[in-house]
Protein backbone atom coordinates (compact mmCIF):
# COMPACT_ATOMS: atom_id res chain seq x y z
CA UNK A 1 0.00 0.00 0.00
CA UNK A 2 2.65 2.48 0.94
CA UNK A 3 4.78 2.15 -2.10
CA UNK A 4 1.37 2.32 -4.48
CA UNK A 5 1.02 5.98 -2.20
CA UNK A 6 4.50 6.68 -3.14
CA UNK A 7 3.66 6.43 -6.85
CA UNK A 8 0.79 7.83 -7.18
CA UNK A 9 2.39 10.93 -4.89
CA UNK A 10 5.00 11.06 -7.41
CA UNK A 11 2.74 10.91 -10.37
CA UNK A 12 1.22 14.07 -8.60
CA UNK A 13 4.19 16.05 -8.43
CA UNK A 14 5.42 15.53 -11.88
CA UNK A 15 2.22 15.96 -13.58
CA UNK A 16 2.59 19.58 -11.86
CA UNK A 17 -0.01 19.17 -9.28
CA UNK A 18 2.27 18.99 -6.58
CA UNK A 19 2.00 16.80 -3.11
CA UNK A 20 -0.32 19.26 -1.55
CA UNK A 21 -2.93 18.41 -3.52
CA UNK A 22 -3.30 15.12 -2.22
CA UNK A 23 -2.54 15.89 1.53
CA UNK A 24 -4.36 19.34 1.29
CA UNK A 25 -3.82 21.95 0.49
CA UNK A 26 -0.44 24.24 0.41
CA UNK A 27 0.25 27.67 2.02
CA UNK A 28 0.62 30.15 -0.63
CA UNK A 29 3.36 33.19 1.12
CA UNK A 30 3.07 36.84 -0.36
CA UNK A 31 5.93 38.89 -0.04
CA UNK A 32 6.46 42.49 -1.03
CA UNK A 33 9.97 43.33 -0.84
CA UNK A 34 11.21 41.71 2.73
CA UNK A 35 7.90 42.00 3.99
CA UNK A 36 4.95 39.48 4.64
CA UNK A 37 1.92 40.39 3.22
CA UNK A 38 0.05 36.96 3.46
CA UNK A 39 0.52 33.59 4.77
CA UNK A 40 -2.44 31.72 4.93
CA UNK A 41 -3.73 31.67 1.82
CA UNK A 42 -4.43 28.76 -0.43
CA UNK A 43 -1.86 27.57 -3.04
CA UNK A 44 -4.28 27.49 -5.34
CA UNK A 45 -5.20 30.78 -5.74
CA UNK A 46 -1.45 31.91 -6.71
CA UNK A 47 -3.22 32.97 -10.69
CA UNK A 48 -5.34 35.24 -9.26
CA UNK A 49 -3.18 36.50 -6.44
CA UNK A 50 -1.11 36.75 -10.10
CA UNK A 51 -3.95 38.69 -12.06
CA UNK A 52 -5.05 41.22 -9.52
CA UNK A 53 -1.19 41.97 -9.10
CA UNK A 54 -0.77 42.61 -13.05
CA UNK A 55 -3.83 44.64 -12.99
CA UNK A 56 -2.56 46.67 -10.30
CA UNK A 57 0.69 47.04 -12.20
CA UNK A 58 2.86 44.59 -10.83
CA UNK A 59 4.76 41.03 -11.87
CA UNK A 60 4.59 38.04 -9.93
CA UNK A 61 7.21 35.57 -8.70
CA UNK A 62 6.25 32.52 -8.10
CA UNK A 63 8.21 29.37 -6.89
CA UNK A 64 5.14 26.59 -6.31
CA UNK A 65 7.90 24.02 -4.82
CA UNK A 66 8.41 26.50 -2.02
CA UNK A 67 4.59 28.54 -1.82
CA UNK A 68 6.71 32.04 -2.11
CA UNK A 69 4.68 34.17 -4.21
CA UNK A 70 6.83 37.58 -4.55
CA UNK A 71 5.38 40.67 -5.25
CA UNK A 72 7.40 42.99 -7.99
CA UNK A 73 5.64 46.69 -8.34
CA UNK A 74 8.05 49.07 -10.36
CA UNK A 75 7.95 52.66 -9.15
CA UNK A 76 6.52 54.50 -12.50
CA UNK A 77 6.13 58.49 -12.85
CA UNK A 78 4.94 59.74 -16.26
CA UNK A 79 4.84 63.34 -17.22
CA UNK A 80 2.99 64.09 -20.77
CA UNK A 81 4.87 67.61 -22.13
CA UNK A 82 4.85 69.70 -24.78
CA UNK A 83 8.73 69.52 -25.05
CA UNK A 84 11.81 68.56 -23.62
CA UNK A 85 15.32 69.59 -23.72
CA UNK A 86 18.81 68.51 -22.34
CA UNK A 87 21.40 71.62 -21.61
CA UNK A 88 25.02 70.67 -22.42
CA UNK A 89 25.35 70.24 -18.20
CA UNK A 90 23.32 67.21 -19.28
CA UNK A 91 20.20 69.31 -16.92
CA UNK A 92 16.81 68.23 -18.42
CA UNK A 93 14.36 71.44 -19.05
CA UNK A 94 10.65 70.48 -19.38
CA UNK A 95 8.35 72.75 -21.26
CA UNK A 96 4.44 73.09 -20.86
CA UNK A 97 3.07 70.35 -19.45
CA UNK A 98 -0.37 68.93 -21.27
CA UNK A 99 -3.44 68.82 -19.16
CA UNK A 100 -5.77 68.55 -22.61
CA UNK A 101 -6.53 70.04 -26.01
CA UNK A 102 -9.71 71.73 -26.64
CA UNK A 103 -10.38 70.27 -30.63
CA UNK A 104 -9.71 67.27 -31.96
CA UNK A 105 -9.19 65.79 -35.62
CA UNK A 106 -5.74 67.81 -35.15
CA UNK A 107 -2.19 66.52 -35.21
CA UNK A 108 -0.74 66.98 -32.17
CA UNK A 109 3.09 66.43 -31.18
CA UNK A 110 3.70 66.18 -27.30
CA UNK A 111 6.58 64.25 -25.44
CA UNK A 112 6.68 61.44 -22.67
CA UNK A 113 8.82 61.32 -20.30
CA UNK A 114 9.12 58.25 -17.92
CA UNK A 115 11.39 57.27 -14.90
CA UNK A 116 11.56 54.27 -13.36
CA UNK A 117 12.54 53.10 -9.72
CA UNK A 118 12.71 49.62 -8.29
CA UNK A 119 12.23 48.11 -12.09
CA UNK A 120 12.41 44.35 -11.83
CA UNK A 121 16.04 42.99 -12.20
CA UNK A 122 16.23 41.53 -15.55
CA UNK A 123 19.10 41.07 -18.36
CA UNK A 124 15.88 41.95 -20.86
CA UNK A 125 13.51 44.34 -19.71
CA UNK A 126 11.37 45.31 -22.42
CA UNK A 127 9.27 48.60 -22.55
CA UNK A 128 6.62 50.79 -24.81
CA UNK A 129 4.58 53.52 -24.47
CA UNK A 130 1.18 53.30 -25.93
CA UNK A 131 -1.52 55.72 -26.13
CA UNK A 132 -5.44 54.97 -25.11
CA UNK A 133 -8.50 56.82 -27.30
CA UNK A 134 -11.39 57.35 -25.41
CA UNK A 135 -13.41 54.30 -26.78
CA UNK A 136 -10.11 52.10 -25.17
CA UNK A 137 -8.29 51.28 -28.25
CA UNK A 138 -5.02 52.08 -29.71
CA UNK A 139 -4.10 55.26 -30.76
CA UNK A 140 -0.53 55.24 -31.25
CA UNK A 141 2.20 52.56 -29.67
CA UNK A 142 5.72 53.96 -29.40
CA UNK A 143 8.90 52.07 -29.72
CA UNK A 144 10.28 49.09 -27.63
CA UNK A 145 12.89 49.99 -25.42
CA UNK A 146 15.20 47.89 -23.63
CA UNK A 147 16.78 47.78 -20.42
CA UNK A 148 19.65 45.52 -18.39
CA UNK A 149 18.81 46.30 -14.95
CA UNK A 150 21.10 44.12 -13.40
CA UNK A 151 23.21 46.58 -12.19
CA UNK A 152 20.69 49.12 -11.66
CA UNK A 153 16.94 49.16 -11.76
CA UNK A 154 16.66 53.40 -11.63
CA UNK A 155 16.31 54.77 -15.59
CA UNK A 156 14.00 57.18 -17.14
CA UNK A 157 13.67 57.82 -21.18
CA UNK A 158 11.23 60.09 -23.23
CA UNK A 159 9.96 59.66 -26.64
CA UNK A 160 7.75 62.04 -28.54
CA UNK A 161 4.40 61.51 -30.14
CA UNK A 162 4.93 63.44 -33.32
CA UNK A 163 1.51 64.74 -35.44
CA UNK A 164 -0.83 61.98 -33.80
CA UNK A 165 -3.98 62.66 -34.44
CA UNK A 166 -6.39 62.66 -31.88
CA UNK A 167 -10.07 61.41 -33.47
CA UNK A 168 -12.61 61.82 -30.78
CA UNK A 169 -13.62 63.75 -27.50
CA UNK A 170 -12.89 62.24 -24.03
CA UNK A 171 -9.92 61.23 -22.13
CA UNK A 172 -6.88 59.56 -23.63
CA UNK A 173 -4.22 57.60 -21.54
CA UNK A 174 -0.64 57.30 -22.25
CA UNK A 175 0.42 53.53 -20.51
CA UNK A 176 3.76 52.85 -19.98
CA UNK A 177 3.66 48.31 -20.37
CA UNK A 178 7.14 46.50 -19.49
CA UNK A 179 7.51 42.85 -19.85
CA UNK A 180 11.20 40.66 -18.97
CA UNK A 181 12.59 37.46 -20.27
CA UNK A 182 11.08 36.54 -16.56
CA UNK A 183 7.71 38.23 -17.73
CA UNK A 184 6.54 37.05 -20.67
CA UNK A 185 3.24 39.37 -21.16
CA UNK A 186 3.56 43.16 -21.39
CA UNK A 187 2.19 44.59 -18.10
CA UNK A 188 0.87 48.00 -17.69
CA UNK A 189 3.03 49.64 -15.18
CA UNK A 190 1.47 53.11 -14.80
CA UNK A 191 -0.14 55.84 -16.83
CA UNK A 192 -1.33 59.18 -17.11
CA UNK A 193 -4.34 61.08 -18.45
CA UNK A 194 -5.16 63.75 -21.09
CA UNK A 195 -8.36 65.57 -21.87
CA UNK A 196 -9.91 66.75 -25.77
CA UNK A 197 -12.34 68.53 -25.85
CA UNK A 198 -14.26 71.18 -23.18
Amino acid sequence: MKKAWLSALLALTVAGVGSTAALGEGALRVFLGTETISSDMPASKADSVEALVNKLGGFVDYDSRTGKLQVVKPNVNIIVIEGIQQTRNKNIVFSNPVKGYSDKNVPRTFNVFVEVDEAPVAKDLRMQLVLIGPDGKEVSKGKEWKYSTQNANSFYFSEPFVSTKLEAYGNYKVQVQMKSEKFNSYVVVGENTFTVGR
